[in-house]
């Protein structure tokens, strides 16, 4: 079954100052929602960089830390040695003649 003539679906050819107002609208809605999310993302990067920074400084304490740690261990240790008296070096007279 046809649709008569005067049924059919037209579409409106025209332009009015209105389209014009509404596609610059959008157009510059675009523009500005992109140089906006180009500067966020610029400003993103730059604190990545610094984080990037950060993370490295805070490796090298942790690192620092870890090798203090194993000194001070090894100091203790010396220590426990020296309370059992081993650790001395003894000479003829006693410890390096330094209390004879």
């Amino acid at each position: 079954m046809a649709l008569p003539l005067e049924m059919a679906v037209m579409i409106e050819q025209t332009i009015t100052i209105g389209n014009i107002v509404e596609i610059v609208a959008i157009c510059g809605g675009g523009l500005t929602v992109f140089i906006t999310l180009r500067s966020t993302v610029a400003n993103m990067k730059e604190d990545v960089t610094a984080m990037q920074a950060e993370i490295k400084k805070l490796a090298e304490v942790i690192t620092k830390m870890a090798v203090t740690d194993v000194r001070l261990t090894n100091v203790e240790q010396d220590i426990r040695e020296l309370r059992h008296g081993e650790g001395f070096v003894k000479g003829p007279r006693g410890i390096d003649r330094e209390y004879s």
